[in-house]
């Protein structure tokens, strides 16, 4: 059961008996610092949890991304502060138990299923 916000920020699933488990909170927070995606990756029983799932999807794409921006010679620093502001909504969204799909880029990519 994922109820819609008041606000339509999206999904809230608090009330869900079933999210997150565990450990599962520290693992989609985790999941936006650096190469720390791959505990929630990896972690049982954690890895199977859709909510994990969504956050360190979104982790491992501001990873490649941030890894693409230091690539970049001329906006690479715009694109960094980008990946950086993507990543500190990700952590707020996963600190409030709230599925995150990152803007522009987020619904067209799901490298973890």
């Amino acid at each position: 059961m994922e109820n819609e916000n008041i606000n339509n920020q999206g999904p809230v699933i608090d009330n869900n008996p079933q999210a997150p488990a565990g450990n599962g909170k520290l693992y989609a927070i985790l999941a936006y610092i650096g190469i720390f995606w791959l505990i929630g990756l990896l972690a049982e029983p954690e890895k199977n949890d859709p909510y994990v799932k969504n956050h360190v999807n979104n982790g491992l794409i501001l990873f490649i991304a941030g890894l693409i921006c230091l690539i970049i010679p001329v906006v690479g620093w715009l694109c960094s502060i980008a990946v950086l502001v993507f990543a500190i909504m990700g952590i707020v969204y996963a600190a409030q138990n709230r599925l995150f799909t990152i803007p522009l880029i987020g619904d067209k990519f799901t490298l973890v299923k």
